[in-house]
C-alpha cells in the first residue's frame, strides 16, 4: 500500500499480495460414457483475494446429476468513525470491528434427471471464523474488549420433483443444526468510554471472561408446484413450514471498580449466567395465478402470508461482590416471553397490449398485518404492545418498443399507509423508475435510467422526510462490430436526503437525524485490438471508475485501471493489469489511502 489507513482499504478493497489463480475453466467428456457423460470444473479469485469460488459437476444422462460449490468470503470490517464514542478525544481505533474467514460448501444429487420422478439430495454447511472488538456493557460504563468468533450451520434437505405434462410438483424435507458461539478473554487496564469520575472513583475493567453459545435444530417441510390446467391459466403456489428450536447459554466474570445505579455504590466483581431456550413454528406460504382470458390482457394475482410465532424463557442470575464483604448478593429472575408476527400481501396486475408495440400495466397491492410483544420493563400500565401494518398502494407502467432501435418502459408506484411496524419504513411514497434504449446506429447506442423515492411519516415525535433520486446515462460504441477498439461510458447523479426525529435513551428527549448526499459516479472502459499472433488478438485496455459525494460525509474514491494482453503461443498468452484505488473523506482523513495494484501472468488456453 502507497499510504493511509491499512485497515480502512482492508475494509473497502481487501486485495491481497503474492500468487494468484484468478480463473480455470476446464470440461472432460466420456466417449464410451461409463461412468459420467461430463464432468465440469471451474475455479475464479484464488490466493489472497477476497472472495473465492470453486464449482464442479458430474453428469450421466438419465442416470444422475452431481453439483457442488465451495466458497470463501474474507470479511473484515474496522471503520474508526463507525459506532465510536472516543472519536472526539482522538481515539482511531473502531469499538465494532471484525477480521473472520466465512467458507460456504453445499452438494447435490439428483437421481434420474429429465424423467417424471426426479430424487434428490443435498447438503450445505456455512461456518466462520474469526477475532474482533465487541463492548462489554456494564450499567454505567461499557469497555472495548477482544473476541473470538465461530458459527457453523448445516443444512440437510431431501425429496422429490415430479414433471408432468400439465404440473409440477416438487415435495421437500430437511433439517437444520446450527452454532453460534463469541468468547472473550481480557486481562489489562482498561477505563472504558466513560472517563470521567462519578462520586470521586474511576470506573475500570482489570479482568474479563465471557461466553456466550447458541445452538439450536429445526426441520422444515416444503410443497411447491405450477400447473396449466388450460390454456389461457397458469396457477403456482408453495408453502413452507419450519420449527426451528433455540438454546442460549451466557455466562460472564468481570473484575475491576464499576457502579450500581440503583444503590450508587461501587463494586468490584461480577458474576452473570443465563440460560434461554426459544421454539419458533414458523409457516409461510404464497399462491397465485396468471389468466389470459383475451390475446391482449393477462392478469396475474399474488396472496402471500407469512406467520412466526415466538415462545422464549429465560433464567438469569447475577452476583455482585462489594469491598469489604466477602459473601456476594445474588439476584434471579425467570423471565418468558412471546412474540406473534403475521404479514401477508396481496397483489393484482393487469398487463394489456394497445398495439404489438405498447403495453400498459395497472395493479394494486394491499399489504396487511399484526403482532404482539412483550411491553418494556419500564412501562408500568402495560404488559403488551401490539403493532399493526395497513398500506394500500397503486401501481402502473408501460412499455414501449418503437422498433429493434427503440425501447422504453416506465414503473410508477404510489402508497399510503395507516399503520407501519417500523418507524423507517416505506410509509406514504411515491416512486418512479424508468429505462430508455436507444440504438442510433449498428455501431452506437445509447441508453438512459432514472429513479426517484419520495417517502414520508408524518406521525408526531418522528416526521420522517427521506428523498432519493438517480439519473444516468450509458454509451456503447463499438465501431466495425468492436474489430479495432471499443468504447463503453456511464454516467449518474444520484441525490440522498434523510431527515428524521429519534429518542436519545440517554435523556429521553427528541433529537434530529439529518443526512444530506449529492454523488457523481462515472465509469470508462476504452479496449483497443492491436495486432494478431496467429489466431489471438493483442489488446490494451484503459478506463476507470470514480465516486465522489459532498456535504453530510463527503467521499472521494477513485480506481484508475490498465490492462493488456499479448499472446505469445495459440496457448499461452501474457497479461498485466495495474490498478490505483484512492479513498479519502473531507471530514475523516484518518481513514484515507491510496494503493497500487499490479498483476501480472500467464494464460493457457487449450
Amino acid at each position: 500500500m502507497s499510504a493511509g489507513n491499512f485497515d480502512v482499504y482492508r475494509s473497502v478493497v481487501n486485495l491481497g499480495e503474492g500468487p494468484k489463480m484468478l480463473g480455470a475453466d476446464f470440461r472432460v467428456t466420456d466417449d464410451k460414457k461409463r461412468a459420467f457423460d461430463s464432468l465440469t470444473f471451474s475455479m475464479h479469485q484464488w490466493g489472497g483475494e477476497p472472495y473465492s469460488v470453486l464449482r464442479g459437476s458430474a453428469v450421466k444422462d438419465g442416470v444422475y446429476r452431481v453439483t457442488g460449490e465451495f466458497r470463501s468470503l474474507a470479511y473484515f470490517n474496522n471503520l474508526p468513525s463507525f459506532a465510536n464514542p472516543l472519536l472526539a478525544r482522538g481515539a482511531s481505533f473502531s469499538q465494532n470491528s471484525y477480521d473472520s474467514r466465512r467458507r460456504y460448501s453445499s452438494v447435490e444429487i439428483e437421481f434420474f434427471p429429465g424423467r417424471r420422478f426426479v430424487p434428490f439430495f443435498g447438503y450445505s454447511r456455512d461456518w466462520a471464523r474469526g477475532r474482533g472488538v465487541l463492548p462489554y456493557f456494564t450499567e454505567a460504563n461499557e469497555y472495548p474488549v477482544p473476541v473470538a468468533l465461530k458459527d457453523r450451520t448445516d443444512e440437510y434437505r431431501g425429496g422429490v420433483r415430479m414433471h408432468f405434462d400439465k404440473f409440477h410438483l416438487t415435495l421437500e424435507q430437511g433439517g437444520i443444526q446450527f452454532i453460534d458461539a463469541q468468547e472473550a478473554g481480557y486481562s489489562a487496564f482498561n477505563p472504558g468510554n466513560n472517563t470521567a469520575d462519578l462520586f470521586g472513583r474511576a470506573q475500570s475493567l482489570s479482568r474479563l471472561n465471557q461466553i456466550y453459545d447458541v445452538t439450536g435444530s429445526g426441520i422444515f417441510s416444503r410443497v411447491a408446484g405450477t400447473a396449466s390446467p388450460f390454456r389461457w391459466i397458469n396457477v403456482f403456489g408453495q408453502f413452507l413450514y419450519s420449527k426451528p428450536e433455540t438454546k442460549a447459554n451466557y455466562a460472564a466474570g468481570a473484575t475491576g471498580v464499576f457502579l450500581q445505579l440503583n444503590t450508587l455504590r461501587f463494586f468490584t466483581g461480577q458474576q452473570d449466567a443465563a440460560a434461554a431456550f426459544a421454539k419458533q413454528p414458523h409457516p409461510s406460504g404464497n399462491i397465485g395465478f396468471e389468466l389470459r382470458p383475451f390475446r391482449r390482457l393477462r392478469i396475474v394475482e399474488s396472496l402471500m402470508t407469512d406467520r412466526l410465532h415466538n415462545a422464549t424463557s429465560a433464567l438469569i442470575a447475577e452476583a455482585v461482590l462489594f469491598p469489604g464483604v466477602t459473601t456476594a448478593e445474588q439476584q434471579q429472575a425467570f423471565l418468558t416471553d412471546r412474540l406473534v408476527y403475521n404479514y401477508h400481501r396481496q397483489e393484482l396486475n393487469a398487463f394489456f397490449d394497445i398495439t404489438s408495440r405498447i403495453m400498459l400495466r395497472g395493479g394494486f397491492r394491499y399489504v396487511w398485518g399484526d403482532s404482539s410483544y412483550s411491553a418494556p420493563r419500564l412501562n408500568p400500565f402495560r404488559a403488551e404492545e401490539r403493532g399493526e401494518i395497513e398500506q394500500k398502494v397503486g401501481i402502473a407502467g408501460v412499455n414501449v418498443r418503437w422498433s429493434q432501435k427503440a425501447s422504453f418502459n416506465g414503473e410508477f408506484e404510489a402508497a399510503s399507509s395507516d399503520r407501519m411496524y417500523f418507524r423507517t419504513s416505506l410509509n406514504d411514497y411515491k416512486r418512479m423508475r424508468a429505462r430508455g434504449r436507444y440504438q442510433v446506429k449498428p455501431s452506437l447506442m445509447l441508453s438512459a435510467n432514472l429513479s426517484f423515492l419520495d417517502n414520508q411519516n408524518p406521525s408526531p415525535g418522528l416526521r420522517f422526510d427521506l428523498r432519493q433520486r438517480s439519473d444516468s446515462v450509458s454509451v456503447q460504441w463499438l465501431p466495425k462490430e468492436g474489430r479495432r477498439f471499443s468504447l463503453l461510458g456511464d454516467y449518474t447523479r444520484s441525490t440522498l436526503r434523510s431527515d428524521l426525529l429519534y429518542l436519545n435513551p440517554a435523556f429521553l428527549q427528541p433529537e434530529r437525524s439529518f443526512y444530506r448526499e449529492n454523488a457523481h459516479i462515472a465509469t470508462a472502459l476504452l479496449d483497443v485490438n492491436l495486432f494478431k499472433v496467429g489466431a489471438r488478438q493483442a489488446r490494451v485496455s484503459g478506463g476507470g471508475s470514480l465516486f465522489v459525494s459532498s456535504f453530510s460525509r463527503a467521499t472521494e474514491y477513485y480506481q484508475p485501471f490498465g490492462r493488456f494482453t499479448m499472446p505469445v503461443h495459440r496457448t499461452l498468452e501474457w497479461f498485466g493489469e495495474w490498478r490505483w484505488y484512492c479513498y479519502g473523506q473531507t471530514a475523516y482523513r484518518y481513514e484515507s489511502f491510496r494503493t497500487n495494484h499490479i498483476i501480472l501472468g500467464i494464460r493457457f488456453l487449450m
